[in-house]
């Protein structure tokens, strides 16, 4: 403690973040301050008086660190980017605090799409979300483009102007690509669409009913029939509890229960007095918390990635800084957003609505645990507990790296399930950029190549990622996953002779029991990933060593040599084989049997 007394005597006057770490520098708690000093110092005056959940955090310190801000604004932006990266045992935390989909419209180009995305890039586009269920949000992008058809497919694939694709022909998309649309008659489309998108139920369906009208009037009844199906499809699109005009500006309405050490909130999207949309998140670890702390790292996770911000925010008791949280939603929005309280009325109802769903969202999420329990090794909780994970490790990756005598250097990713192979999510990796027995480069490239694909949604993310390996591999891997903007993935590296795991950012590596279950379960996925990479390897170069005298013949075309190796099935039998024996191959004749047969026989000398 001495080394932490003497940093509280230095505490700068001043907004900012403050870091508690522990003996292995792994951060404990992440916190801001108006001012460092009263609010750090705090902790270690009244011991007594301190919740038993904080009172555990500090008898763990032993070092903090401090970054000062300009306001608490600032300070603010920075604490719950800080969480989010560094995942601390003591904070609360958004169990689905992820990258959650969105409705992306890419109205900068000539001819808009429509596509779901998990990436918010400012290119220009409009985005609409998040949203919490992907199953839920395919089926409305899926209708949507039954009312809305607009294009779904690639830039490249649109300029190529060459013929309509089964999308057409199906009335999903009015095929820009070959000028089938101008872009007046699709920039109403998308006008539509995003009118829609924005709360304009009512206006979208005023004007469809016009056009059915219309068409009808003109006795062109198959168009009238089209439209009248578009507007029954809205309508069930956006089928919700209707409410009274007393609602009047956009709003969420937000509600939390807790129950133990967690807690779900609930934001319902009120827009023209309709609900138009749910939210919810998950958040562990609250014991001790006060409601209205709760509520305030709800809001920070929650409105740090909406890309439209309400006019109002309703909860049933303020979150803890309601003043520096709407200089936040300000700063974000561009314009006030309010945050109030109610009890009664509309929005009182609204807010018990809310609780209703919340409640569900919890007894749903205990009963997940209860399944998950019954079917998970034990070995994945002892893995958590003895290294004192942040999160329970239930899905592990595990990489490894093979590149013998330099050439054709390969690698695996395993994964684990439950403490289980899960073999349908094992990849294998050909090098494309990394050169020579360079295990780092190679670990940087396959992870580089791994995100990637997280970031579109491919894939999910693992709980843990096992890196085959030492101190240089991992901080090779520390570092590309904090690049790519997954420094939240938990990473170990299993070093080989002496079994110690490698913790990114602890100095010593840590020795488990021999007969640890956690230990064994890392060696499962680091022997299943070394195998895998290991037989791939053996793989190519079998093929390379096979193809390298064939094609080196110049009448030996890929057609004859898998001709030759179907007869045969190696180079082996090829090689003991006579002219007569090869010229009953097609395509085989006697000059081009006698070099085959000169051509391996010298090459096995």
């Amino acid at each position: 403690m001495n080394r932490v007394e003497e940093k509280l005597r230095m505490l700068p006057d001043r907004s900012g973040v403050y870091l508690f770490r522990d003996t292995r520098g792994r951060v404990l708690y992440v916190g801001k301050a108006k001012r460092l000093p009263s609010r750090v110092r705090s902790y270690f005056r009244r011991r007594g008086d301190l919740d038993p959940r904080i009172a555990r955090m500090i008898d763990r310190i032993a070092d903090l660190d401090t970054i000062v801000t300009g306001n608490e604004v600032e300070a603010l932006i920075l604490e719950a980017n800080l969480i989010k990266r560094h995942r601390p045992p003591f904070n609360i935390e958004l169990k689905d605090d992820k990258r959650f989909p969105f409705l992306k419209v890419t109205v900068g180009h000539r001819f808009p799409g429509l596509f779901l995305t998990r990436r918010l890039i400012a290119d220009g586009s409009r985005y609409f979300g998040p949203y919490t269920h992907v199953k839920n949000l395919r089926h409305t992008l899926k209708t949507l483009r039954k009312v809305f058809p607009l294009r779904n497919c690639t830039d490249r694939r649109l300029e190529r102007d060459e013929r309509e694709c089964l999308e057409f022909f199906i009335d999903r998309c009015p095929a820009p690509c070959t000028q089938r649309i101008g872009e007046e008659e699709y920039g109403r489309i998308v006008a539509r669409l995003l009118r829609f998108l924005e709360g304009g139920v009512e206006e979208v369906v005023r004007e469809l009913t016009e056009q059915m009208e219309e068409h009808a009037r003109r006795l062109r009844y198959e168009e009238a029939a089209r439209r009248r199906d578009d507007i029954e499809t809205l309508r069930r699109l956006v089928l919700q509890q209707r409410m009274t005009p007393a609602v009047a500006a956009d709003t969420d309405v937000v509600e939390l229960v807790a129950r133990g050490d967690r807690a779900c909130c609930v934001a319902l999207h009120v827009r023209e007095g309709k609900v138009l949309g749910k939210e919810h998140r998950v958040l562990e670890r609250i014991e001790g918390s006060r409601p209205e702390q709760i509520l305030r790292t709800f809001l920070i996770g929650a409105y740090a990635v909406v890309p439209q911000l309400p006019d109002q925010i309703v909860t049933s008791v303020p979150p803890d800084e309601r003043e520096i949280l709407e200089a936040w939603l300000r700063e974000r929005a561009g314009r006030r957003v309010v945050l109030k309280t109610a009890r009664g009325g509309v929005l009182g109802r609204l807010l018990g609505a809310a609780r209703e769903n919340a409640h569900l969202r919890l007894e749903e999420e205990e009963l997940r645990d209860r399944r998950r329990r019954a079917r998970v090794e034990t070995s994945v909780y002892d893995l958590q507990e003895r290294l004192d994970l942040a999160r329970t490790p239930y899905r592990i990756e595990g990489y490894d790296i093979s590149n013998l005598h330099a050439d054709a250097a390969v690698a695996s990713r395993v994964c684990f399930q439950d403490g289980i192979p899960l073999k349908s999510q094992y990849r294998r990796f050909r090098m494309k950029q990394a050169q020579g027995p360079d295990d780092v480069a190679m670990i940087g490239e396959v992870l580089a190549r791994r995100l990637q694909r997280l970031k579109t949604g491919e894939e999910t993310a693992p709980d843990l990622i096992l890196i085959d390996g030492g101190k240089g591999q991992v901080g090779r891997a520390a570092q590309i996953l904090h690049e790519e903007g997954f420094g939240e993935i938990q990473l170990l590296g299993l070093a080989k002779r002496e079994e110690l795991v490698v913790i990114p950012g602890v100095r010593d590596p840590v020795r488990l029991p021999r007969h640890a279950e956690g230990l064994r379960l890392l060696q499962r996925v680091r022997d299943e990933a070394h195998r895998f990479a290991i037989g791939y390897h053996r793989k190519i170069r079998q093929r390379t060593q096979t193809a390298s005298v064939l094609d080196r013949l110049p009448r030996i075309g890929p057609a004859r040599r898998r001709a030759l190796l179907r007869h045969f099935g190696s180079l082996a039998a090829i090689r003991e084989a006579d002219i007569e024996t090869l010229c009953a191959v097609p395509g085989i004749g006697p000059t081009t049997a006698r070099e085959i047969l000169e051509a391996l026989r010298a090459e096995a000398r």
